[in-house]
């Protein structure tokens, strides 16, 4: 092996330390037990094993809990609250996704908002997938899993499905890479700043339904490392809400690099 293929290599190594470490931290990925979409229709609502009340008014996630039910903590600029006596008021007002609260032995709670639906997220450090966490599966380096090509500046917006099959998400794209493999080129549609979703041969045997990666852009030219290809949340746990890649991202050859399959589960 050349001394290239051994900094890339140890490079490599490094990146999937870092990778299983963010994996495995106390309120990441693997601490999803479970989510909790809030009706717009029933009203103020008890949820199963979440301390509170819950309800929507104009669109706002609003709680209304003891002072020793939960412990706020998003930011001031996140929420509104009113005290009144013992018990506490919070509305939700920013529109992104919030860390609202935590309570229990450090379980915490994630405003999420998907296709005009807003859910509660519940992130339990004691989680079994976290605690039996050993680090994904991967496939062998590869110093030849490296696509190279061309891309093209072409800024839009594109439509795809997602983890969940009610739920649409819109995705802003740069442009378009064209990857030259030994079938011929591909085109595949960017995302993000410079994303690659993805399928291709090996999707939904050896590895998860869809991966995605980060294309290196220089100028005209791209540069895709399939080693550092990764599984989305939604490959490890029943509750992610994971876009699909756009129409048409299949690589027609096995991608034998990368993060493999993993079962999903539910707690």
């Amino acid at each position: 092996m050349s001394t290239a293929e051994t900094t890339d290599e140890s490079a490599w190594r490094a990146f999937r330390r870092h990778r299983d470490e963010s994996l495995a931290a106390p309120h990441g990925v693997l601490s999803q037990v479970a989510l909790h979409w809030i009706d717009p229709a029933v009203g103020q609502q008890q949820l199963d094993a979440v301390p509170g009340r819950w309800h929507l008014a104009k669109n706002r996630l609003v709680t209304e809990f003891e002072d020793a039910e939960l412990s706020l903590l998003a930011a001031d600029e996140e929420v509104e609250t009113r005290v009144d006596g013992g018990c506490t008021t919070t509305t939700v007002t920013g529109t992104d996704d919030v860390r609202l609260a935590r309570f229990g032995d450090d379980v915490q709670i994630d405003v999420i908002r998907r296709g005009g639906r807003i859910g509660l997220r519940l992130l339990d450090p004691a989680s079994p997938r976290r605690a039996g966490f050993d680090g994904v599966p991967t496939f062998p380096y590869d110093p030849a899993a490296v696509l190279r090509g061309t891309w093209r500046r072409e800024p839009t917006t594109v439509t795809v499905g997602s983890a969940l099959p009610w739920l649409t998400q819109e995705l802003p794209s740069p442009g378009v890479a064209t990857l030259e493999t030994d079938d011929g080129p591909v085109e595949m549609v960017l995302t993000g700043e410079s994303s690659i979703l993805f399928t291709d041969e090996t999707s939904g045997t050896d590895s998860a339904d869809w991966r995605q990666v980060t294309a290196q852009l220089d100028g005209e030219d791209v540069r895709v490392d399939l080693n550092v290809a990764l599984n989305f949340p939604s490959a490890f746990s029943a509750w992610g809400t994971c876009p699909r890649p756009p129409e048409g991202n299949h690589l027609p050859l096995a991608v034998r690099a990368g993060e493999r399959r993993v079962e999903p589960t539910e707690r």
